[in-house]
């Protein structure tokens, strides 16, 4: 049994063999037992909008979601609303820590702030109960815009098809500043502003999304969660590569390797990582190409007519037309000449220090095993 926890917002669609969705709040069982999710680790995807106070204490809206002053209205309504006694962030925040160590699928939605005076200043993005995630939205310039069109969209995202039932009904909220750390678009407008992107933050990882404009995005944006249900959701699955080089271009490729090995890729062969004193260089690296799914080709004025380079190139060049699937990926190291079998590709652009992390979460997203 897979089991989907949705704060602030709910799921309207057909019943789904072997999974349980509840629709409740982050409030705490004493204050409010019947509207108080279990602790968070005992979901397997957890969906949170919180859009208002409301909204990630109980679950769902109320009738003072809206008011200026929501927080001395539930008060009002009931003594134990009161947000210090209804709500511990801190026993919520271990409880989601605790989920995403379990592998748990976390997308939080982008919500306004909404900061409110009350005995203290407080925030809606408590709701995240993950003060990264905050703090990101914060850094990231929210803008609340309106709009139906979209720009680009990563096609290996799992939220693709979220992103494209948005153009129906629209978005409204979206990150001005998408360069931040921590953080990796998925989704942009036309203008360039993100609209959901990979979290990736002092342990905290899941996804960040503008938020569902109807109920039929809302079912598609939890559908779409619950497909990527992992075992070990921040350890990606990768396929490996073989990083066809040159010498002279040696540094940038160590550093290369370092960066996808650290993100999980299991298998990235260069040669001086793994060819042994005595071994034969020819067959060793026939071997290493044999081993690995991808080949990287790391592009430069260098390595363009290096002989090695030519030999791998036509090896990788032969099985791809053999194999009748992609196997060739073109790393952009320096600007130069194209050789003219990969002028039609795209390739992941590591010109300059500013391009290198953005074309390493290309080469990151084209490695994933889906």
């Amino acid at each position: 049994m897979k089991r989907v926890l949705t704060v602030g917002l709910r799921y309207s669609g057909e019943p789904i063999d072997g999974v349980e969705f509840d629709n409740l709040g982050l409030c705490g069982a004493a204050a409010e037992h019947d509207k108080s999710a279990y602790p968070l680790y005992e979901y397997d995807v957890i969906v949170i909008n919180p859009a208002s106070y409301s909204h990630f204490l109980f679950g769902e809206k109320s009738e003072f979601s809206k008011s200026p002053t929501e927080l001395a209205d539930l008060k009002q309504k009931k003594g134990t609303y009161d947000i210090d006694n209804v709500f511990d962030a801190l026993d919520r925040r271990k409880e989601m820590e605790a989920a995403i160590k379990a592998g748990a699928t976390v997308v939080w939605c982008l919500s306004e702030g909404k900061r409110m005076n009350f005995f203290g200043y407080r925030e809606t993005w408590l709701g995240y109960v993950a003060p990264p995630v905050s703090r990101l939205v914060k850094s990231g310039d929210l803008l609340v815009k309106k709009g139906r069109r979209l720009g680009d969209i990563d096609p290996d995202s799992p939220f693709a098809r979220y992103f494209t039932s948005l153009t129906s009904t629209g978005w409204n909220l979206c990150l001005g500043d998408e360069d931040i750390g921590g953080y990796t678009s998925i989704a942009s407008t036309p203008e360039g502003y993100s609209l959901g992107g990979r979290v990736s933050e002092s342990g905290f990882f899941g996804w960040l999304v503008t938020p569902p404009s109807s109920d039929a995005a809302a079912d598609r944006l939890i559908l779409d969660a619950l497909e990527i249900v992992k075992d070990d959701l921040h350890q990606e699955k990768y396929h490996g590569i073989f990083l066809s080089h040159t010498g002279a271009d040696k540094p940038f490729v160590r550093q290369l390797r370092k960066d996808l090995l650290e993100h999980g890729v299991p298998r990235v062969w260069v040669d001086e990582a793994e060819i042994e004193i005595g071994d034969s260089l020819i067959e060793k690296i026939t071997e290493g190409m044999k081993e690995t799914r991808y080949i990287g080709v790391v592009l430069s004025s260098r390595s363009i007519d290096a002989p090695w380079v030519k030999k791998e190139l036509d090896i990788a060049i032969n099985r791809e037309i053999s194999g009748g699937e992609v196997v060739v990926l073109p790393l952009l190291y320096e600007k130069c000449t194209l050789p003219t079998f990969l002028e039609g590709k795209l390739y992941a652009d590591f010109t300059s220090a500013e391009q290198y992390k953005t074309a390493l979460a290309k080469l990151l997203r084209k490695l994933r095993i889906r």
